[in-house]
């Protein structure tokens, strides 16, 4: 399975999401790639990578997948992102570098996730053409709402080249959810996800725990397995792998 991590939006809980279901899926022994296609690098970042490669450019600009691989701790490698990948440009055919690159690894790992900006363009593009599966991350609120409006469009239209893509379904991030306003917004994206056909797939409760891990740049399943993101983004992972 090779899973994008997108939204149009930010804010949206992206990185953090492609960041613990690696980290989940290597601690459950899942051999996982994750690939940093994001220039401001946050996924690279949480998992502690050599700020001083230039991995997922390097590799968009040809260089061999294994040439630009690091390790980020058992059963997990990353391609790390760079500030240069903002200047990668667009040409006839380009969106399938990624994909292409990374046909003689792919078959190594049980597991491929990317992150990639929040933003429409060659970056995302890459990632949604080697994707099987998405999963788009939202918050909710109306901003939220209008970016899986986006990011449903945009799938649909890479669809149509890369037919193997599924939308998997959409998150709620940093879910509290006390708020009348929160659950009638929760609400109504589930009813306008329903009608474009994405599938719910869960809530991600909010705890200080997360942004603890990351800035200490520790694995959230060692630093606090207990904590609610932990238990959720397991859960998650669970019903990721069911739709292999």
């Amino acid at each position: 399975m090779i899973l994008t991590i997108a939204n149009q939006k930010g804010g949206t809980g992206k990185s953090t999401t492609a960041a613990a279901l690696a980290q989940a899926a290597a601690m459950k022994r899942k051999k996982t790639l994750a690939i940093d296609l994001d220039p401001q690098g946050n996924l690279s970042f949480f998992l502690n990578a050599d700020a001083r490669w230039a991995g997922a450019f390097d590799l968009l600009d040809g260089k061999p997948a294994e040439a630009v691989i690091q390790s980020a701790g058992k059963y997990l490698d990353i391609i790390p992102a760079s500030w240069n990948l903002q200047t990668i440009t667009s040409s006839r055919g380009s969106a399938r570098r990624l994909k292409t690159a990374l046909e003689p690894v792919k078959g190594k790992y049980d597991l491929i996730i990317i992150d990639t900006q929040p933003t429409a363009g060659e970056l995302q593009y890459n990632a949604l053409m080697a994707a099987t599966d998405l999963i788009i991350p939202v918050q909710a609120d109306i901003v939220g709402l209008q970016g899986l409006y986006q990011m449903a469009d945009t799938a649909r239209q890479i669809q149509q080249s890369n037919p193997a893509l599924k939308l998997t379904g959409y998150i709620l991030t940093r879910n509290k959810g006390r708020s009348t306003l929160a659950r009638q917004m929760a609400e109504a994206i589930k009813e306008k996800a329903a009608a474009m056909g994405i599938p719910f797939l869960m809530a991600i409760r909010e705890a200080v725990a997360i942004q603890e891990a990351q800035a200490l740049q520790q694995n959230l399943f060692e630093y606090a397995p207990r904590s609610n993101p932990a238990q959720d983004y397991s859960e998650l992972l669970k019903l990721i792998l069911k739709k292999k």
